[in-house]
């Protein structure tokens, strides 16, 4: 059983927000809570095989890339969905950095929820819509800052650059 605090940020995270009290009292059951120290990881960048989607309920954890720290995420927040939804590897590390209490999801747990409430997964397809925009423009401005990478991008039909590393202003436009 989760704590009344820790139910109170799944009240409030965006994925359960219309839920009854009666379906959100579903979620801890069908999950299961996790603890961990600081420096865990979560989920390791590129791991094929985990399957799930992970809920902060207390805490503190780095989203690493590549050694980098991205962003920090606290109670309330979710990762996971999209390699849970693709199927695709993680693209990213998930590393504590306080004592973090999070919430474990697995495909079929998730199925049982969506369909209790089918707006869990709307709401899943709002996130991957996000930060897949943010991945086009983080991957825009890396290739605008690179003539050879917008000569490869346009040799292998990836999208349509204007402009060169002189210019701020560059895009990507669909090719």
């Amino acid at each position: 059983m989760i704590s009344d605090k820790a139910f109170d940020v799944l009240r409030a995270t965006s994925l359960f927000a219309d839920f009854t009290d009666e379906q959100l009292e579903m979620v801890p059951k069908v999950g299961r809570e996790r603890h961990f120290e600081p420096g865990e990881t979560i989920v390791e960048e590129g791991d094929v095989d985990a399957r799930s989607l992970w809920l902060v309920l207390e805490g503190e954890v780095d989203v690493v890339v590549a050694g980098e720290v991205l962003r920090t995420m606290g109670a309330g927040t979710h990762f996971g969905e999209m390699a849970l939804l693709t199927g695709s590897p993680r693209s990213a590390d998930i590393v504590t950095r306080k004592p973090t209490v999070a919430l474990e999801l697995t495909q079929n747990h998730l199925n049982g929820l969506i369909g209790a409430n089918p707006q869990v997964a709307i709401d899943m397809l709002a996130v991957l819509a996000t930060r897949l925009n943010m991945a086009t423009e983080a991957l825009a401005a890396v290739i605008a800052a690179s003539d050879e990478a917008a000569a490869a991008a346009r040799d292998y039909g990836v999208g349509q650059v204007e402009g060169s590393v002189s210019h701020h202003h560059d895009a990507i436009e669909p090719g």
